[in-house]
């Protein structure tokens, strides 16, 4: 199939405060659907989705189970990242803000 060009999309980065909810389930799902359709009608696809790991939020909730804001956010990312492996979704790359190349 001929190349028809790039396509880049990503999804709003899902706060790691805890397990995503429904909206952010709902949100991966659709741009999975447009990134492997984008795909298949010959488009280079770049599809990335994320977290968001700062904020007082995050910081409150890791006092409350008593360990630091990253060994917190690790736990929730990893959650996060999980589901998305679990539900199969096509991205080319999850970046968490914590991440150096962030």
């Amino acid at each position: 199939m001929e190349n028809r060009g790039k396509y880049y999309i990503t999804t709003a980065i899902a706060y790691a405060s805890g397990k995503p909810h429904i909206g952010n389930t709902y949100e991966i799902i659709l741009a999975d659907s447009i990134a492997r359709f984008k795909r298949a009608q010959g488009y280079d696809v770049f599809f990335q989705t994320g977290t968001d790991e700062h904020g007082q939020k995050i910081e409150l909730k890791a006092a409350e189970k008593g360990v630091t804001p990253k060994e917190f956010v690790d736990d929730a990312a990893g959650q996060i990242h999980e589901i998305w492996d679990l539900m199969n979704t096509s991205y080319d790359k999850f970046i968490r803000t914590t991440d150096e190349d962030h």
